[in-house]
């Protein structure tokens, strides 16, 4: 029971990635990607994850909507900063290592993630909390600096920040 009550409060976060994947907002998209979304949380918890896993990948449902709400607004951001740079052939690509305060590795496989959907930034490698991006702006080398221009609010919001 408990489980099930565990999986409710995610089916709204699952129906609305089906809604937004199948591009229609209608009472039977929303009905199947409810249905749907239950049935491969329950199936996944059963005969994939197979033990007690919440611990380990517990995000709110308020902080993961608010990460995934900023993590939009930058790949669009970047992305139109990227086409500009390309069109005017203002590239400056490097390596840079950076470093995250995150200690949960799944947190920080998302920010390694988070970073590598969004334009200009693809990370490259990942050992312990050290990160080596590839930056399509490269403007500076320093691991702090460059870690506050990569990261932006990604590292803040998965730490419990807020916004």
């Amino acid at each position: 029971m408990k489980s099930l009550l565990y999986h409710l409060k995610l089916v709204p976060v699952v129906t609305l990635a089906w809604v937004v994947f199948e591009e229609e907002l209608s009472v039977r998209s929303v009905v199947v990607g409810a249905s749907v979304g239950l049935a491969t949380l329950l199936l996944v918890d059963r005969y994939v994850l197979r033990g007690d896993y919440r611990h380990l990948y517990s995000i709110g449902v308020l902080p993961a909507l608010r990460y995934v709400w900023t993590l939009i607004v930058q790949i669009y951001l970047a992305g139109f900063e990227a086409i500009a740079k390309l069109l005017t052939g203002r590239l400056n690509v490097d390596i840079v290592d950076i470093t995250t305060t995150l200690d949960d590795d799944f947190r920080v496989a998302l920010l390694a993630n988070s970073i590598t959907l969004t334009p200009g930034t693809v990370t490259l490698d990942r050992s312990g909390n050290r990160l080596r991006i590839i930056w399509l702006d490269c403007v500076t080398h320093d691991p702090e600096e460059a870690g506050r221009m990569i990261k932006q609010d990604f590292e803040r919001l998965l730490s419990g920040g807020g916004s």
